[in-house]
């Protein structure tokens, strides 16, 4: 699928094709007006779990006002995947703890049929546990060919999940794959634009200890290749 990207001053990035069964990141200072427009011009459902608004009293009652016809798939494996009891879904809204009515607006959202997904801040308030749920819903859409496309604020993690990322941040714009993308570290630099740190440290050991390191977003990896040149 072909998308075109719009920033806040009308400027365009075009001509990205993004693959389906695929994770893509898109890292930009302007978030929000790009999120805005692959909602309306392309149909992205975005989920963003900053301080979900929710209509109904209930578990139950809020999925039948966000979703007359769902995806019955779907529903059991979210309800895998958060580790949800089958009493979740007669649960009173003002019940919920915090990070289960983030289950909550994740479920809303995922059970609407539409094969193309965005996630805001992809672990926002998530802890360690549930980082690895949200890993797994990704790896789900991976397999099951979703467009995905996620968003942070920790370039690092945009790093770690991607398999390619499109970076756009005033009139830098690159698209491709992830590690392909984050190897320029001068122009990340030059241009004032957070880069990963394990691409930082590989890139500054070739430059500053002229040691060659191959690019890897597992830091294991690149431990045992520092080692085979010390």
């Amino acid at each position: 699928m072909e998308i075109s990207l719009q920033n806040k001053k009308n400027e365009v990035a075009s001509d990205i094709n993004i693959a389906e069964g695929k994770i893509i990141t898109l890292q930009s200072n302007d978030i929000k007006t790009i999120v805005t427009n692959l909602k309306k011009s392309y149909g992205f459902t975005v989920i963003d779990n900053y301080n979900p608004f929710f209509l109904g009293l209930t578990v139950k009652e809020e999925l039948e006002i966000y979703t007359k016809e769902y995806n019955e798939e779907m529903y059991a494996v979210l309800f895998e995947i958060f580790d949800l009891e089958n009493g979740f879904i007669s649960r009173y809204i003002n019940t919920l703890s915090y990070t289960e009515k983030i289950y909550l607006n994740i479920l809303r959202n995922m059970l609407i049929p539409n094969n193309k997904v965005l996630f805001v801040d992809v672990f926002k308030y998530l802890d360690h546990k549930n980082k690895k749920r949200m890993i797994l819903l990704l790896n789900y859409l991976k397999e099951h060919n979703y467009f995905t496309i996620i968003t942070s604020y920790d370039v690092d993690v945009l790093y770690s999940l991607g398999d390619y990322s499109i970076v756009w941040y005033k009139e830098i714009a690159d698209y491709g794959p992830t590690i392909e993308v984050y190897k320029d570290i001068e122009v990340f630099n030059k241009n004032r634009i957070p880069a990963p740190t394990l691409a930082e440290i590989t890139y500054k050991a070739k430059k500053e200890k002229n040691i060659k390191l191959f690019y890897s977003r597992d830091v294991r990896d690149i431990i045992k290749d520092i080692y085979k040149h010390v």
